[in-house]
């Protein structure tokens, strides 16, 4: 027999209770990409059931006593080409009181690519001070336990106000609820999940599991993404001989990076291959900055063979 150490033992009781205070925003775009942004008063809200989504199918936000059956059965009614008012009327159809709780407990949020969208929030969810859902053409957006309607009023105006990618949409969105006040008891969790017809690095799938500004924290993960675009962006500029498009990327990507010593030594060794050794040495200083420990790593490859003898430089070996 297995037993579970008490920390482990501990977490998986906090997520395995119901993800009371959510807000989330579900969302399709002419592209076909589809996505759920969702915070939440619990423990890893992105892997417990409630965001799901499949590109030029729909998404579905299941919240408050999560129902995980939800999201895949919804899914695969929407790829049917049923509306979402008549999946919705499924799914709660057949709840069978999934945990021991009833359709009274449930508030769920879902749209369709096809367009359409239906929410539901039972009699109990409606407790949850404030509660309540709303939706327009691909968009939904559905919250509990929230400071007031202005939460979801202010998501909205922020995705329609906000252009670009639906990533970034949906976590305007989730930042303009939190701005407005979000859920009354806080937030411990957030996540953005986004299914693009390319999939695979096309599609976002990032996680706050714990942190009191988890929202905030959210925000940095996705910049971090850019940040990683824009110094593959980077490399490719500069291989085309665009020396001041290639600069111009770098400088993006450090400046979204939110301390990631992997930029910078990404950065660091673009510059050295391009020969640039005075950007390179602001780079490395960047790293040594963050990661001392890198430095020396760094300096030991062959790339870096030019800088020896740079005073500044071998005091960091």
């Amino acid at each position: 027999m297995y037993v579970l150490r008490p920390c482990l033992a501990l977490l998986l009781a906090a997520v395995a209770t119901p993800a009371w205070a959510t807000f989330s925003i579900v969302a399709c775009n002419e592209a076909g990409d589809c996505g759920v942004a969702v915070a939440t008063h619990n423990l890893a809200v992105g892997g417990v059931g409630v965001p799901w989504a499949q590109a030029k199918v729909g998404a579905v936000a299941s919240q408050f006593e999560t129902n995980p059956t939800y999201g895949s059965k919804g899914l695969e009614l929407l790829a049917t080409g049923r509306s979402p008012a008549q999946v919705l009327k499924q799914l709660l159809d057949e709840d069978g009181d999934f945990d021991g709780t009833s359709i009274a407990e449930r508030q769920i949020g879902l749209v369709s690519a096809r367009g359409g969208n239906a929410q539901y929030t039972g009699a109990i969810a409606q407790r949850a001070d404030w509660a309540g859902a709303v939706g327009e053409g691909k968009v939904s957006v559905q919250g509990n336990g929230l400071v007031g309607p202005d939460v979801l009023a202010a998501m909205q105006r922020a995705f329609t106000t906000t252009h670009g990618a639906l990533a970034a949409r949906l976590l305007a969105a989730l930042e303009a609820g939190q701005a407005a006040g979000g859920q009354r008891s806080g937030q411990w969790s957030a996540a953005l999940l986004v299914r693009t017809p390319g999939g695979d690095w096309q599609d976002t799938d990032l996680r706050v599991d714990a942190d009191p500004r988890a929202v905030a924290r959210l925000r940095e993960l996705y910049d971090m993404r850019l940040s990683n675009e824009a110094i593959i962006r980077a490399e490719q500029q500069w291989e085309k001989g665009d020396v001041a498009g290639a600069r111009a990327s770098l400088a993006t990507s450090l400046a979204l990076a939110h301390g990631w010593d992997r930029t910078w030594a990404r950065a660091a060794r673009l510059a050295m291959s391009q020969g640039e050794t005075a950007l390179a040495r602001e780079y490395l200083a960047g790293l040594r900055a963050l990661n001392p420990g890198w430095v020396k790593q760094e300096l030991a490859l062959p790339l870096y063979a030019p800088l020896r003898g740079d005073a500044v430089v071998e005091a960091w070996r």
